[in-house]
């Protein structure tokens, strides 16, 4: 059985991730796949290394409750064996606190086939960590 290219894979599941669509998403990882997401566990609940499809869907579900996805654009793709790298534009507003966070992140991701085996995201770890300080916490009014 020929699987799809890991470039056709990776395409395809940030097509179901730009589209919010989760669930199809989730469908192109492996079961026993590796999430990193290179962010403080403090800052953001799912940060840090998830392992396991089902682990890492809650950990994707989670992302699209905090935050509302106003812009999602991988580009730069390339691709080194069963490797692909590549950078994400990206505009996300704070649910909670009505905020927006925006700038670029890497990627990595390990294709193995036809199923994402491994994922390590990298973000400016210092800024997304302030953002969750300053805006993370629910703010209670003043009583």
């Amino acid at each position: 059985m020929r699987h799809p290219t890991p470039i056709a894979v990776v395409n395809r599941f940030n097509a179901a991730w730009a589209e919010g669509d989760v669930d199809k998403a989730i469908s192109f990882v492996a079961e026993d796949a590796v999430y990193a997401l290179h962010i403080s566990g403090e800052a953001l609940p799912h940060g840090g290394e998830t392992v396991g499809r089902e682990k890492i869907g809650a950990a994707l579900r989670r992302v699209r409750e905090d935050f509302e996805y106003i812009l999602y654009r991988p580009f730069k793709l390339t691709a080194d064996g069963d490797t692909v790298r590549f950078q994400v534009e990206f505009m996300y507003r704070h649910r909670e606190s009505g905020e927006k966070l925006e700038g670029r992140f890497r990627m990595v991701m390990v294709v193995k086939d036809g199923k994402l085996t491994r994922t390590d995201e990298y973000h400016d770890r210092a800024k997304v960590e302030a953002f969750m300080r300053l805006f993370g916490k629910r703010r209670r009014p003043p009583e």
